[in-house]
């Protein structure tokens, strides 16, 4: 080959890498009106319709998405909640004309899950659940919905200290139909002293309200009243829900068949690069060791690995130079499904990338950094990928799982409108697939907005 094509040849092949680079690209914003509370998201493929449920105002909109690019309302259901009571969470039925909804009660009240009309808001029906219930899922066929339920609330013990009530697992078999459903409550026993998961000699600490004044609580993942299941993922065939055990460390592994707790995995530490001071200055040459944390999560399409985001709650007792791991890993982890042990992570990943992109939150790197909440897993170009919303960062970031013991991040997109100010605070996040084209969906809760964004691989 004459030696004067070699040139040409490096530059065809770099502009073929520089292609299959992915990409993300803010498609669109809608506004709520509402100004903030937008926290909740469900979507229905079929109809490619979007849910977005506001708990400061008790309100669900349907939205459009035949054109992501230009999403329109459809519908306004008001929940005409009193009492004290709100919306925690909400998802679409895969197929039905079906929301479901989480509404929470006062204090140590159990909650319920409500089936709505997704035209009309119609109560179609009624199931209990427990105290304060979350993250509503649907299994991927919509026999069966799964509410954890966190019971975070916390108020002074009569012979001293903080008493909550246990945090549980609503499971609804919806196989006769939604009004004749079968609800269960699946009790979450005090976890297990295994190495990975938050207990006692960790000196642990949560921030929480109670009578109106934060506070600092002493955390033990032995005691019920600590047990604060988060998020729930089936796995793809549906036999399977994992639970976030966000403050726990671990997740929750429940039978579905049996309504049964089959198992736990604790998640441990992470130890990577980051920027731990307050300062003004980016600067990744600190070590980061905390605990996981996980908050939002999800099962791969072959339902091999599990991916988490892991996002943090608690703290230590004293500074982390002094005493144990700081709060949330600011990664994105892969655990095996089936036996539970975490395979890799991104590591100082998502932060630099943030950095890179001009969106890291500088004034967060001594508690939690990017903060990754919201999480989507998909398959696509030939691969698995998640989707990460990046809630201090504004920005949703996207990690390749080609290999799940060294996941990558390849793009990272602000969720920002140019000019626009204020915080967005993406928290929950969902995958959208039309015409060939990928979107995720963020429900942003200090703006009031939800921002979509294209994969474009």
């Amino acid at each position: 080959m004459p030696r004067r094509l070699f040139p040409l040849l490096l530059l065809a092949a770099a502009a073929t890498a520089a292609a299959a680079e992915p990409r993300l690209r803010l498609a669109a914003t809608w506004e709520s009106g509402a100004g903030a509370g937008d926290e909740s998201l469900g979507y229905q493929a079929a109809t490619r319709r979007l849910a977005v449920g506001n708990g400061r105002l008790g309100r669900v909109r349907v939205l459009s998405l035949e054109d992501p690019a230009a999403p329109r309302q459809l519908a306004d259901l008001d929940l005409a909640l009193a009492g004290g009571r709100r919306l925690n969470g909400l998802d679409f039925h895969p197929s039905e004309n079906l929301i479901a909804v989480a509404v929470a009660l006062p204090g140590d009240e159990p909650g319920e899950i409500r089936l709505l009309d997704a035209d009309s808001g119609a109560v179609r029906a009624r199931y209990p659940a427990g105290v304060d219930p979350d993250g509503v899922k649907f299994s991927p066929d919509g026999r069966w919905l799964a509410a954890p339920n966190e019971a975070e609330h916390y108020r002074r013990a009569a012979g001293g200290g903080y008493a909550s009530a246990p945090g549980s697992v609503t499971l609804i078999d919806l196989g006769a139909g939604p009004e004749r459903g079968r609800a269960m409550q699946v009790p979450m026993p005090p976890l297990p002293m295994g190495h990975g998961l938050t207990v006692e000699s960790d000196q642990r600490l949560l921030e929480r309200e109670v009578d109106g004044r934060e506070v600092e609580i002493p955390f033990d993942s032995g005691d019920p009243a600590h047990l604060e299941p988060e998020h729930a993922a089936f796995a793809p065939d549906g036999a399977t829900v994992y639970v976030s055990l966000q403050e726990n460390n671990g997740v929750a592994v429940i039978d579905v068949a049996s309504g049964s707790l089959s198992g736990v995995y604790a998640l441990g530490a992470v130890e990577h690069a980051a920027d731990l001071a307050d300062d003004g200055e980016v600067d990744f040459s600190a070590t980061l060791t905390a605990f996981r944390e996980p908050d939002q999560l999800a099962a791969t399409p072959d339902g091999r690995y599990l991916v988490t985001a892991d996002e943090g709650d608690t703290g230590p007792k004293a500074a982390e130079s002094d005493w144990g791991p700081a709060g949330g890993g600011r990664t994105v982890s892969v655990l095996d499904a089936a036996a539970g042990t975490v395979l890799g992570d991104t590591g100082s990943q998502l932060d630099e990338a943030a950095a890179a992109a001009g969106v890291y939150p500088d004034g967060r790197s001594d508690n939690k950094g990017s903060e990754p909440e919201g999480l989507a897993v998909f398959a696509a170009a030939d691969g698995v990928w998640a989707v990460v919303g990046l809630e201090r960062a504004e920005a949703v970031a996207l990690v390749d799982l080609a290999d799940p013991r060294a996941p990558r991040v390849r793009a990272v997109q602000s969720l920002r409108r140019e000019g626009e100010g204020g915080r967005l605070a993406p928290e929950d996040l969902v995958y959208l697939h039309q015409d060939g084209a990928h979107y995720v969906a963020t429900a942003n809760e200090k703006s009031g907005t939800v921002s979509i964004v294209e994969i474009e691989f």
